[in-house]
């Protein structure tokens, strides 16, 4: 009862617009058979007639609250909706489960995730957390054999110069380990993932001296839109998987709100975007409103700001 509460919580908009709905439904229904069927015989017992009206509508009510169980149960078996079409057939999703494990194993995928702007790769849970998206992204390359953090590291600088990022040198009292060349909010970096994933690493967040790490909200802004742009470039019609970036040290806002942000940056690209997306919510997290997500986009333009959250 307590799953069904929270999935209540976080669904409500789309439980009861959807309960609504099957109820006017069925009310509509049950009022044309009472035209040519009588249906209040279990009611005649009943000779007072405001005790008679409380018994129908407690009927209804149970009726009603029988049909918001039951749309309650369906919401929770959700795991994923459809937010909106991209470019080519593609689509965009937001769903539950492991951003490593999600799609098909043997699929060609990006993963995009988000890092700090200098681009360590030394994961110690110091400098990066082993249980952080971007510590266990690069875990699974270390515990290959055949990569170490040196090799990474080397890669992701190449993939940066070859883009043309910029890049300013820290000193030492600024960031007191890892690396010292802190790029601008927003560069993407590129390399292999395993067998067949790409990492899309974002700059996202800066480290203080005690590297704890920092992200100004127009900072995210910026750097969430150039991830997009860089997918809409580099996707390869790949599928490409993403969390919801900005949950984790960064802390730059609710999952609901940060989501919803993601989402209308990549309506502003859908027309350039030819791979499908997926923003990935783990399993563990249960506080979005998936349903209510779906019903959003949905709906006009005046209602979906309505529940915009600025960040």
């Amino acid at each position: 009862m307590k799953i069904l509460f929270r999935t209540m919580r976080y669904n409500w908009r789309y439980i009861f617009s959807k309960s609504n709905k099957i109820a006017v439904a069925l009310f509509s229904v049950w009022g044309f058979v009472t035209l040519v069927t009588p249906t209040d015989i279990m009611l005649n017992c009943i000779d007072n007639v405001v005790l008679r009206i409380i018994v129908a509508v407690l009927i209804l009510m149970v009726i009603y609250f029988a049909i918001v169980i039951g749309v309650t149960i369906y919401t929770k078996q959700r795991k994923q909706v459809k937010i909106f079409d991209l470019h080519s057939n593609h689509s965009l999703f937001v769903e539950y489960g492991d951003l490593f494990n999600s799609g098909d194993p043997n699929e060609e995928k990006n993963i995009a995730f988000a890092g700090n702007r200098c681009f360590d790769t030394i994961v110690d849970d110091d400098l990066i957390g082993s249980k952080k998206i971007h510590g266990m992204a690069l875990k699974r390359i270390y515990e290959q054999g055949n990569r170490d953090s040196d090799t990474v590291s080397n890669e992701i600088q190449n993939n940066l110069s070859l883009h043309g990022y910029k890049y300013t040198d820290l000193k030492q009292k600024e960031k007191r380990s890892g690396n010292l060349r802190r790029y601008d909010v927003g560069s993407v970096a590129e390399i292999n993932g395993l067998n067949n994933e790409q990492y899309f690493i974002l700059g996202l967040t800066y480290f203080d001296n005690e590297l704890r790490a920092h992200v100004e909200k127009i900072d995210y802004i910026k750097a969430i839109a150039s991830l997009v742009k860089y997918i809409s470039e580099r996707s390869q019609g790949f599928s490409t998987y993403m969390p919801v970036i900005g949950t984790g040290g960064a802390d730059a806002g609710s999952v609901n709100d940060l989501v919803v942000y993601i989402v209308k940056t990549i309506e502003l690209f859908k027309d350039e975007i030819d791979c499908d997306i997926h923003i990935v919510v783990s399993d563990k997290e249960e506080k979005l409103g998936l349903m209510n997500m779906k019903m959003l986009w949905g709906g006009t333009t005046r209602e979906q700001n309505r529940y915009i959250c600025c960040l």
